[in-house]
């Protein structure tokens, strides 16, 4: 449900997919809501060009969260972390009166001072300066003396050597191995494929040279460990700012879902109220078929709120976009409607009827409904036509006994049914779903799908449209004479 709300306003950082992988809520009490929401106003005064360039920085900044959690190791760790440290201090440029992200500029300043002032990593102190200018000077000494023992070979044999390794005929190769100044790689019936042989002076520079990439090794082996050392020291701040980034990669999701899905700011109320919500999965669905949304406005209090009418009228899809705003609300996130209002819930539950047929079906639909009881504090309960897994006479009693049950409860509960006494007996009432056009050849549209309070149960849309859809009439006036004697209809079958 939330996923198709919001898989087109995802994250640009690792930090902020970790969150969308396990949604938890962000919103937890009225005092947690209130700080929100003073962020976010602030966030959605933005202008487009700053979006756009703290969601650029945010994707140049890669993500420490596995060297954080397991220590930092290699060269290729650290150049992450001074990638990270470099964009974020860039990114608090733009965020410093919004978002408050830890003062990393103690840490830069010593990765600078062992490795350089740009974003890129090279490791830097003064021993291994001077020995990287030792090794390119003994490089360039070995390179020139190669280079003078190819140009006396291509002086006294009259050939062009393209590298060290080249290949020539048998006859030619023979003379050069002749004269000591190659080595065989191999051979072919016609051809040589040799090297240069150092000579005794290059075999000295290289001796020193692989000394040198010792020392160095050793060197930056050390300045590592100092790296260890300064990293661990500010392993905190560094959480701390992993959990900004994630909070501002989140709030620049916020801010196109606002703009893009025309939102409002929820508000905290003891009731629950929408005007002119807007599911929008059902709204896309409907522009792609070229059919009529209709917005939902409703009013709810604590206790239960029936929803009733006819298959296809609208009663799941209500739920469910019930269920969305309230998480949306939770998560932080701003709520497609004109307004929309509502308390802080410890829990939203869900209960639906199973798949399964006979016993397994209504066993699971009673086991699910005690389970949500099993989660303490106020709760947003959405109940889908419970009762229906079993016959219609138990199922109608246990219907109206939950409701009983439920109607003096702090919880919020929304309960879809098809069944009359239910409808009759319950305080708060909604229908979904009215004929409207009946000449219509879609099903779709032949349906109002606006809701109206009240108990309208004598519009027999069932039977409607079975007669529009070709039910034999005989078959039709059956029905309708068995519902003209009211609730009485199922007893001579199921008994008193």
């Amino acid at each position: 449900m939330i996923d198709a709300v919001l898989h087109s306003f995802q994250p640009v950082t690792e930090y902020g997919r970790e969150f969308f992988k396990e949604l938890r809520p962000v919103i937890t009490d009225e005092r947690e809501f209130h700080r929100h929401w003073q962020r976010m106003q602030k966030v959605l005064k933005l202008d487009k060009l700053t979006i756009r360039a703290i969601r650029d920085t945010l994707t140049l900044l890669g993500s420490i969260k596995q060297q954080v959690e397991n220590g930092f190791e290699s060269i290729g760790d650290f150049a992450k972390l001074k990638r990270f440290v470099y964009y974020a201090r860039r990114l608090s440029e733009f965020t410093k009166d919004i978002w408050e992200l830890p003062d990393l500029g103690g840490l830069w300043k010593k990765l600078a001072e062992m490795t350089s002032e740009s974003a890129n990593f090279y490791l830097h102190s003064e021993v291994l300066l001077n020995l990287r200018k030792e090794h390119l000077l003994i490089s360039e000494k070995i390179e020139k003396k190669f280079r003078s023992v190819i140009e006396h070979i291509e002086t006294k044999f009259s050939i062009k050597l393209p590298a060290e390794e080249f290949t020539c005929d048998r006859e030619t190769g023979e003379r050069l191995i002749g004269e000591n100044l190659v080595e065989v790689i191999r051979t072919s019936t016609e051809r040589y494929h040799l090297r240069i042989k150092p000579t005794q002076e290059i075999l000295e520079l290289s001796e020193k040279l692989r000394r040198i990439e010792d020392q160095m090794k050793d060197q930056e082996q050390s300045v590592l460990k100092e790296l260890r050392r300064i990293a661990d020291s500010f392993l905190d701040i560094l959480r701390d700012c992993e959990k900004i980034v994630q909070q501002i990669d989140l709030d620049l999701c916020r801010y196109d879902f606002f703009f893009q899905m025309n939102c409002c700011q929820p508000e905290i109320s003891d009731r629950l109220l929408v005007r002119s919500g807007r599911f929008s999965p059902v709204v896309k669905y409907c522009e792609e078929n070229d059919y009529t949304y209709y917005p939902v406005s409703l009013d709810a209090t604590k206790g239960v709120t029936v929803l009733y009418g006819p298959n296809m009228g609208g009663k799941t899809t209500l739920l469910r976009t019930i269920g969305s705003f309230v998480v949306l609300m939770h998560l932080g996130f701003a709520v497609p409607c004109d307004s929309f209002c509502s308390p802080v819930f410890d829990s939203v539950r869900y209960l639906y009827r199973g798949e399964e047929l006979g016993l397994s079906s209504f066993a699971k639909e009673i086991s699910s409904f005690v389970d949500i009881f099993k989660t303490g504090g106020r709760k947003l309960i959405l109940i889908d036509e419970f009762g229906s897994t079993t016959n219609p006479v138990e199922g109608e009693a246990l219907a109206l006994a939950v409701i009983d049950y439920l109607e003096d409860s702090e919880d919020f509960v929304f309960f879809t049914t098809h069944y009359p006494m239910v409808v009759k007996s319950a305080p708060n009432v909604y229908m979904c779903g009215k004929l409207k056009n009946l000449d219509a050849v879609d099903p779709h549209r032949m349906i109002d799908y606006s809701l109206e309070t009240g108990k309208h149960i004598d519009q027999n849309v069932a039977i409607v449209m079975a007669q529009r859809f070709g039910m034999p009439e005989k078959i039709v006036q059956t029905a309708q004479n068995f519902l003209k004697k009211g609730d009485s209809c199922g007893k001579g079958v199921h008994g008193q």
